[in-house]
């Protein structure tokens, strides 16, 4: 089994805690991106559909699926990800890198939410080509990953200045990095995948922060952010300053 060295991911706790967040555009980005993949769960997995998890993190999306009569097959590089899950109903685990072949075939849904960023730069083309290996014909990729220059990110970057993320804790309470080291453009991901053999059937954008208005400005600036995210998302030159983009991929 071949592994890769990565910057470890915070613990499951943390993890869990960023959709009960109590600031409400932090929250919502998080749920946002639930709601989204949940959504197409539903829409492409039903009885006796073989799904591929890559990258596990705190659980959330096997605990969706366990139970619902479906095969999970869970892989990840961080073993305590794996026992989160371990025993769950429907649900197989396994240590291992996903840009490597691990010899997985035939899976009829592949979800990876949240992970290419955690992906050496090197090593994401690899990543996306074993999802194309590892799905049936006629089978699905259900993909997000932050948007390189969004404004989250922005924001994350300046915290590797001692200084920076010193004042940002004085003023927020809390902050940190993020430990994303691949972040893509939209140009950089859709090449990555159609070089992979797999056709982009939906794509979507969503997630915008503003500092000083999301942490200071509670519930309506919370909404004023949604609602400046639905316009930005039609402005090819400012779009990328959302945080999501998410996909649907399809093997043909």
């Amino acid at each position: 089994m071949n592994t890769l060295t990565m910057p470890q991911q915070e613990d499951i706790a943390f993890q869990a805690r960023l959709y009960d967040d109590p600031n409400p555009t932090r929250r919502g980005l998080h749920r946002a991106r639930k709601q989204w993949v949940e959504d197409r769960l539903e829409k492409f997995v039903s009885a006796g559909t073989t799904v591929l998890e890559v990258g596990v993190g705190c659980g959330i999306f096997t605990r969706y699926l366990s139970g619902k009569d479906v095969e999970v097959q869970a892989v990840d590089i961080n073993q305590s990800f794996l026992d989160g899950v371990a025993g769950l109903t429907g649900v197989a685990t396994l240590n291992g890198d996903a840009t490597s072949d691990l010899g997985l075939r035939g899976f009829d849904v592949i979800l990876c939410s949240e992970v290419i960023e955690h992906v050496p730069p090197s090593r994401s083309a690899a990543m996306v080509a074993q999802f194309q290996q590892a799905l049936r014909p006629g089978g699905v990729v259900i993909l997000s990953t932050p948007q390189r220059f969004a404004t989250v990110e922005l924001m994350a970057r300046l915290f590797k200045f001692p200084p920076v993320l010193w004042l940002a804790r004085k003023i927020y309470g809390s902050a940190d990095e993020l430990g994303h080291i691949n972040l893509m453009t939209r140009t950089t991901l859709q090449g990555q995948i159609r070089s992979a053999g797999l056709t982009i059937e939906e794509s979507d954008l969503f997630g915008f922060y503003l500092p000083f208005i999301a942490e200071f400005g509670g519930g309506p600036g919370a909404a004023f952010l949604q609602a400046t995210g639905k316009i930005l998302r039609k402005v090819p030159l400012l779009r990328g300053l959302l945080w999501t983009q998410a996909y649907v991929l399809r093997k043909s």
